[in-house]
């Protein structure tokens, strides 16, 4: 029996694998998963991540009774999902005329709706800065989908002794217990507004250094925030972004042509260098760039989907790049 794996390095060769494409890759991606699952933590978010590479892979591999079977599977389990990710999900598109999957779809949107009756978008500050400011810079980060803002604190809480107050808005979006999402950009963009709107009742300010920062699904929510335009920020710091427009980045490009603030706003990307996006984060790096936008990218040597380890470091460079 071959050595287990641990959940980050089974995640990268499965994201090494998945990036080709190629049938016989997602073959050994979906071995890989399905072999290693059983020995891997028991904790939701694996569980979670799990179950999402598995029934994606099947329906890639034409096989879609055992796909529907490892939703079904996922869902009884507390693992359900938004109607608007199974029908935007690529890997899915040829479950979408089956009765079975349509069903499946309809139960997993009813178990979301109900959840979301129950739930109410929050913002956790972290402490505020040791030296008081006439008017504070403002950092607004966001955890990644199926994460919360409490597990997000150890990567962003180097921000405060910077001088920054700092807030991490959680999304309304449970995806299962204790875990969000920000599938709805438009509702996590209106309640980060709705944050933003509090925290100047309450604090002052400096308008001219507020920065939305993001890790994986919220590295791309503070992306398109940002280009909306729904606050006038400085700039983005986006670390592994993921999600729908990072898979196609064309996506972005009827919100870069109405954006009016491209060249008065900076980014920061920061991607591991085996990240499964990375080629499609230099793209959209390089994209940004040549619309008027300065931007930087940094590349983690070494590191797959997640923060490296000198990233109180690089969030501070960030913050100095992104604001002087």
């Amino acid at each position: 029996m071959s050595e287990q794996l641990s959940f980050d390095e089974m995640l990268a060769k499965v994201g090494q694998h998945w990036a080709t494409g190629k049938q016989e890759e997602i073959q050994i991606a979906y071995d890989l998963i399905t072999e290693s699952a059983p020995g891997l933590p028991e904790e939701p978010r694996i569980e979670y991540i799990c179950y999402n590479y598995r029934y994606c892979g099947a329906a890639m591999l034409g096989q879609p009774d055992l796909a529907i079977e490892i939703i079904q599977e996922a869902v009884d389990a507390g693992y359900w999902m938004s109607e608007a990710y199974f029908r935007a999900d690529p890997d899915l598109a040829s479950l979408q005329e089956l009765p079975a999957f349509n069903k499946l779809v309809e139960e997993s949107e009813q178990k979301r709706l109900a959840a979301l009756a129950e739930t109410d978008p929050l913002a956790l500050p972290l402490p505020l800065p040791a030296k008081k400011a006439e008017a504070y810079p403002l950092l607004l980060a966001l955890h990644g989908n199926t994460q919360n803002a409490e597990n997000s604190v150890a990567f962003w809480e180097s921000a405060p002794e910077a001088g920054w107050l700092t807030v991490l808005p959680q999304s309304s979006q449970p995806v299962f217990s204790d875990a969000y999402v920000w599938d709805d950009l438009a509702l996590g963009g209106r309640e980060i507004k709705e944050h933003y709107d509090q925290l100047v009742g309450k604090y002052q300010i400096d308008s001219g250094k507020v920065v939305i920062g993001g890790f994986s699904k919220g590295g791309e929510m503070a992306v398109w925030f940002a280009l909306m335009g729904s606050l006038p920020v400085a700039g983005f710091i986006s670390v592994n972004p993921g999600g729908p427009m990072i898979n196609d980045i064309d996506l972005w490009l009827p919100l870069l042509d109405s954006c009016k603030r491209l060249s008065e706003m900076r980014g920061y990307f920061v991607a591991g260098e085996n990240d499964q996006n990375i080629e499609n984060i230099k793209a959209l790096h390089q994209l940004l760039n040549s619309r008027g936008m300065a931007c930087e990218l940094v590349i983690a040597p070494a590191i797959a989907h997640d923060f490296p380890e000198d990233f109180s470091q690089t969030l501070a460079q960030a913050l100095q790049y992104l604001c002087g």
